[in-house]
């Protein structure tokens, strides 16, 4: 097993272009981040009733999530146990079965091999149904809604794997009774550039805004200041390194433009539940935009009244397939949810202005540093290093934006796991 580990400076805080760029680097990915980690599958909302279900991908993995009869959520691979065919090719549904459409292997929601064409005739009733049925991922667990699985029998729990990840989650999961439902439809498409480069930003990269966003800022379609930085540094406005390489950022913008009325009300009546629900230090800080990265390639993000949910799914060192939601809050009425649906796709989806941004330099990068000669010189990660500090009332380790702490704790986490040991 290749020891990779002298790809990340711990000491310099440098990542090597190898990291990013590497065919063999991806490889051993597969089996030591996604064979490992706790992945995002689906949220509890998107599966309400026994027999509907969800494609989605582990890795370069394809599964199916299912609700059972029983309301267990049980997770396979979406792959027929005869020839390999993917078994289902939609996104979502409902169904008592699903049949292989390659030779017609048919199985039930439960992964149990239930029909076999000519099973008689070619196969003398001598196949033992029993022995291959769909292939199971065997840890599956839920935190406030979100499915999570993972490949590794011996991993730690979700809950353990999440540690004071939890606690920012529930600015957005837990400040209201009803909690979080997805809107309908998934945006998916293909991007340039390697999976970690997106996961890093969404982890603590607030640092790119005032450049990559600058048209956004002309156009007023940004804070009133010009800076993705807010006033109340370490308070209100700070990311958070967080263990197992998780991270946040937290800070609050007045919008150049303001924000229509109903959605504005809308966010009062979620800030005085959410008083009821979480600490004080929490609640002060729901209302905020909320940006982060759940190790390691499930980001969210809230703004203008929405909240994306993605997957950066690893499809080569230079490419990518992602896969997002827009999310609300169960309790909000039609209007915000219309108004939260056109916010969502004019700022981060497949056309949102901020997408493109974002997308265009993670192509860029991967380009610029795949030449034998620039892998030989190492990225820089070294911004607020030795600068953060705990807080008794917020977890990990913080520090106000801009700063990239929250960054390379990614790349910590990334040398433990793609070491030799």
């Amino acid at each position: 097993m290749t020891d990779w580990s002298h790809l990340v400076d711990l000491e310099k805080c440098t990542v090597s272009p190898r990291v990013f760029v590497d065919e063999e680097v991806y490889r051993d990915e597969q089996e030591r981040i996604f064979g490992r980690c706790w992945l995002y599958l689906a949220h509890e909302s998107q599966l309400p009733s026994p027999g509907d279900f969800v494609t989605h991908y582990m890795g370069e993995e394809s599964v199916l999530v299912c609700r059972t009869a029983s309301g267990k959520i049980r997770v396979f691979l979406n792959s027929c146990r005869h020839r390999g065919a993917r078994m289902c090719r939609l996104d979502v549904g409902n169904a008592k079965a699903f049949t292989c459409p390659y030779h017609g292997w048919t199985y039930d929601n439960q992964g149990r091999l239930i029909g076999v064409p000519q099973f008689k005739e070619a196969y003398y009733e001598e196949l033992n149904r029993e022995d291959w049925g769909l292939i199971e991922v065997p840890r599956v667990e839920s935190f406030r809604g979100l499915i999570f699985a993972c490949f590794d029998e011996n991993a730690q729990s979700l809950d353990a794997y999440l540690g004071d990840m939890k606690w920012y989650l529930d600015l957005i999961f837990n400040k209201t009774e009803g909690g979080m439902v997805v809107m309908p439809g998934l945006h998916r498409w293909n991007l340039g550039g390697n999976w970690k480069l997106a996961a890093e930003q969404f982890n603590g990269d607030n640092y790119h805004t005032g450049a990559a966003h600058e048209s956004m800022l002309k156009i007023g379609l940004g804070p009133a200041n010009g800076q993705f930085l807010g006033d109340r540094p370490w308070v209100r406005d700070f990311e958070a390194k967080l263990e197992n390489g998780h991270g946040w950022i937290n800070f609050k913008i007045d919008m150049a433009g303001g924000v229509p009325d109903p959605l504005a009300h809308h966010m009062e009546r979620m800030q005085a539940a959410a008083r009821q629900r979480l600490t004080p230090a929490q609640s002060e800080l729901v209302g905020c935009v909320h940006v982060g990265t759940v190790f390691p390639n499930f980001s969210i993000l809230t703004f203008l009244g929405f909240l994306t949910i993605r997957v950066w799914h690893p499809r080569g060192p230079h490419n990518m397939e992602v896969y997002s939601w827009g999310m609300i809050e169960q309790e909000a009425p039609p209007e915000v949810v219309e108004i939260a649906r056109k916010m969502q796709i004019l700022t981060f989806s497949p056309s949102g202005i901020f997408e493109q941004d974002d997308g265009e330099m993670w192509g860029n990068s991967v380009k610029a540093m795949s030449g034998l000669h620039r892998r030989n010189f190492p990225l820089n990660y070294q911004m607020g290093a030795g600068h953060g500090r705990t807080d008794p009332d917020k977890p990990g380790l913080i520090h106000p934006p801009s700063t990239e702490i929250g960054i390379f704790g990614v790349y910590e986490q990334w040398q433990a796991l793609m070491g030799g040991a």
